[in-house]
């Protein structure tokens, strides 16, 4: 499978009233393994990504999200062990992307994976905001990334 991964650590404010990780921390894992991956370059992986989604001249190309879905698959217990993110590309379009991503449970001794996730990300012009087009290289850096789309349980 051609997909990265991120280590996110627990924060103790994560939990809710009830003691699980509430949901609100799931997307600020998806946001953290998006910048690691394509802003930093320090998931585990290096992906090659971020020479082309930096975004280091302000006037330059963005990355916006437009929308994001995640589906909650089981509880998420505070653990002192991080949870990882596992991140890939499961569509690529002329302007746009969907990042899919699985997070899974660093406390279990098993593949655990606690949420399903998809984020359709635009590229667009840093001044305009208008979409512009994948240049090549950035098309190259990502197809290597690409692996089967997420299925969600429900549609």
């Amino acid at each position: 499978m051609a997909r990265t991964h991120v280590d996110i650590e627990l924060r103790w404010g994560d939990q809710d009233a009830y003691g699980h990780v509430n949901n609100v921390a799931f997307a600020r894992f998806l946001e953290e393994a998006r910048v690691r991956t394509f802003w930093l370059g320090s998931g585990r992986e290096r992906t090659g990504m971020e020479r082309h989604f930096r975004g280091d001249d302000p006037n330059g190309p963005k990355m916006l999200v437009a929308n994001q879905q995640i589906e909650f698959v089981r509880v998420l217990e505070y653990s002192d062990r991080p949870v990882t993110v596992d991140l890939w590309i499961g569509k690529l379009g002329g302007s746009s992307l969907e990042v899919h991503y699985e997070i899974l449970d660093g406390s279990s001794t098993e593949r655990a994976v606690v949420a399903r996730a998809i984020s359709h990300i635009v590229i667009v012009d840093g001044v305009t905001m208008r979409p512009v087009r994948l240049s090549d290289e950035g098309r190259a850096s990502v197809a290597q990334w690409m692996d089967e789309p997420v299925t969600f349980r429900r549609s």
